[in-house]
């Protein structure tokens, strides 16, 4: 299995950030929970990929905004 660098940016009351993390848990994948509502170093951070909204998953640098099943499963190969 290759490495893979997961970021997840959520906010708080999201139910598409919900989704992602559900599915990451059932996939067994290690990521990493940016939470943007009482950071704001992480809106900073997900603003400077032009993103403004939640979800947005990084893989390996790859942007995926929104829950989109099938593009990160396919990004995790």
């Amino acid at each position: 299995m290759r490495h893979r660098e997961v970021e997840v940016y959520i906010s708080d009351d999201c139910r598409q950030c919900e989704q992602v993390i559900d599915q990451l848990k059932k996939w067994n994948i290690h990521y990493t929970v940016k939470n943007i509502t009482n950071s704001p170093a992480f809106l900073k951070e997900m603003q400077a990929h032009s993103i403004y909204s939640v979800p947005l998953v990084l893989i390996n640098g790859e942007k995926v905004h929104g829950f989109q099943k099938d593009r990160i499963q396919q990004l995790l190969g």
